[in-house]
């Protein structure tokens, strides 16, 4: 078969001009009998279907099965927990993890009952608490909602774990895939960001392991500054959007994504000035539609941050939490390949090595510097990867443990607002991120030389990430609330009315706030184990002021003999219980019990009640006058 077809060309002469010219083409064509014949063209309209839905069944899409990997390596970090999820959680909720599930009871509770979400009197009653300067986690709090009113919080939080390591691996696998084409190198940079000690140490920090929208904030950066592809209005809007939803995650994040993205800006500004002079527009119109977006989700929860009740003035970490420059190389004892002379050293560091990545892999990024520096991506997430990685070394140089007094560039930044209570090691997660970038960018290039180099990119991978898998999963035990909180009997007490639950919820104890979050926050309690305001000081605290009545539980509790109870202590005492409104008191299971329940029977002149494992006074009344 002949076919004609008119062809349009068109010419450049010297000087910018041009010439189109038309010409004919003669094509020659098979007949369709030869291409096919009649017989097979009808059995292939009949198979093409069936093919079609072969190949939609058996090739799915690529990205949801690595986050299916993702959430199974999360969930085998956390596999003692899965036997009895709803009631086993790390540490038995003991210490840090009693917050968060007291908080994530706490949003849905606010929200259906019309509470201020950001402030609560549940907690540390009558003061209160200012949830925007703790890891409250307003957002995954309602957002797991469903999960907590059915099954309760400590299911919230176990799933929140998972969720955190699975997303941010996943989340930093699709950024990373701008940059490297291949599936498989891109997902080994997601795994290195998510499951290397900086994102693993963190276990019990929801606030910092739900880290997924930080690698796609940079990713929309670098699309506003380099790309150029998209709307400048919807990438500075999508950008603002997570920044604001990072804020309700995590504002300690956010503050980290902020300080790497201005970095960020400042190499590809100052690298391609003359480049970029041109593009000015398009970026300052993303950055204003950042910003802007960003101001309507942040004005509230900043508000209440900077001048909200109990809010906080100056640092409220009273150490130095830095890592350690030798954690770079030498493992903690959470690593499956640690020597003991290793552990040990890693021990002295405050940060517990949150910045380990190993020999092996330092070497491999170190060659990938050299062998690729004329490469733009490889230098700027070179150049970011040393920033965060001294950054996270903070305000002085620490050696084998030791202050060596060395100033670092973390100093000026502690200055600043705010960022004095940002704990520098945790700036190592951004050096996780950019190692994952280089590692995917080396294996993709080498592998795609084919040959040989298959086999010493996957050999040099195995070698250069073996030391970062963790030596075994994480520990979980029973969390063990009493069946008055679980049960009906908790119902009898007035609704809203306050309990003087003991042990006295403070840093050292917390248990108390998870059995409240189990009642479906029905009372109110003084106490709790929070960052707040110290009185007569500029510092902080992490629990409530002390008074007389919670010193005297605090030291019964720790098995200190009972402060004998004169008439003068008796009155003071009776000052704190009504400042606190006690309307009942509550005695737990604890250490030393019967000491406690004995001095509580002689200040309150009654026995109590035994009710579902615990010991309860009702409508309590302290003693004025000792008895004769």
């Amino acid at each position: 078969m002949v076919t004609l077809r008119l062809v349009c060309r068109r010419t450049e002469l010297p000087g910018g001009l041009a010439v189109e010219t038309q010409a004919t083409e003669t094509v020659t064509r098979a007949p369709v009998a030869a291409e096919l014949r009649p017989e097979a063209e009808d059995r292939h309209r009949r198979e093409e279907p069936r093919r079609r839905r072969l190949r939609g069944r058996w090739r799915p899409p690529v990205q949801p099965l690595f986050l299916l990997v993702f959430v199974g390596l999360a969930m085998w970090r956390y596999l003692p927990v899965w036997d009895s999820p709803a009631t086993k959680t790390l540490q038995g909720g003991d210490g840090d993890p009693a917050i968060f599930i007291w908080f994530l009871r706490w949003m849905p509770f606010a929200l259906e009952h019309g509470h201020d979400l950001l402030v609560t009197h549940h907690l540390n009653y009558p003061d209160g608490v200012n949830l925007m300067w703790n890891t409250s986690l307003p957002l995954p709090g309602l957002l797991m909602t469903p999960v907590t009113n059915a099954w309760g919080p400590v299911l919230s939080f176990n799933l929140l774990l998972v969720i955190g390591y699975a997303l941010s691996a996943w989340c930093a696998y699709l950024a990373i895939r701008r940059f490297v084409p291949g599936h498989l190198a891109a997902a080994v940079g997601g795994l290195v960001y998510g499951f290397t000690p900086a994102i693993l140490s963190q276990s019990a920090h929801p606030h910092m392991t739900l880290a997924f929208l930080v690698p796609l904030m940079l990713l929309a950066l670098h699309e506003l500054l380099v790309r150029q592809r998209r709307s400048p209005w919807l990438v500075g809007a999508a950008l603002g959007l997570m920044a604001g939803a990072q804020l309700l995650i995590g504002e300690e994040l956010l503050a980290i994504a902020t300080l790497v993205g201005f970095a960020m800006l400042l190499l590809v500004v100052g690298g391609n000035l003359r480049r970029l002079w041109g593009r000015a527009a398009h970026i300052l119109k993303g950055l204003l539609a950042a910003a802007v977006v960003f101001a309507a989700i942040a004005v509230w929860p900043l508000s209440v941050l900077l001048t909200g009740p109990q809010h906080i003035e100056g640092d409220i970490h009273h150490r130095n939490r830095s890592n350690d420059l030798q954690g770079f190389v030498i493992p903690s004892s959470s690593q499956a390949i640690s020597p003991a002379a290793a552990v040990e050293q890693a021990s002295r560091s405050a940060a517990a090595n949150t910045g380990y990545l190993g020999l092996p892999l330092l070497l491999v990024l170190g060659a990938i510097g050299i062998r690729w520096r004329s490469n733009g991506v490889v230098r700027v997430a070179l150049l970011l990867l040393v920033v965060s990685a001294l950054l996270s070394l903070g305000p002085t140089l620490l050696v084998a443990g030791r202050d060596t007094g060395v100033w670092l560039p973390w100093a000026f930044f502690e200055r600043l607002p705010l960022l004095a209570s940002l704990i520098p090691s945790r700036l190592a997660q951004m050096t996780a991120l950019f190692a994952g970038l280089l590692v995917a960018l080396f294996l993709h290039a080498v592998w795609g030389e084919g040959g040989w180099r298959r086999l010493a990119a996957a050999a040099v991978g195995l070698v250069a990430l073996a030391p970062l898998w963790p030596l075994r999963t994480t520990p979980a035990w029973e969390v063990g609330t009493p069946a008055f909180f679980t049960g009906p009997a908790v119902r009898e007490l007035p609704r809203d009315s306050v309990a003087l639950v003991l042990p006295f919820p403070n840093r050292a104890t917390s248990k108390p706030m998870i059995w409240q979050a189990e009642a479906g926050l029905w009372f109110r309690m003084p106490g709790g184990y929070f960052i707040g305001p110290q009185r007569d000081s500029e510092l902080p605290r992490f629990d409530a002021n002390p008074t007389l009545a919670s010193n005297d539980f605090q030291r019964i509790y720790q098995g200190r003999p009972a402060p004998r109870l004169t008439a003068a202590r008796r009155r003071l005492l009776a000052a704190d219980f009504v400042r606190w409104r006690v309307g009942s008191v509550v005695v737990g299971p604890m250490p030393n019990q019967a000491a406690m329940v004995g001095y509580l029977t002689e200040l309150l002149g009654r026995p109590p009640q035994t009710v579902d494992g615990v010991q309860l006074w009702r409508d309590p009344v302290v003693v004025l006058e000792p008895p004769d």
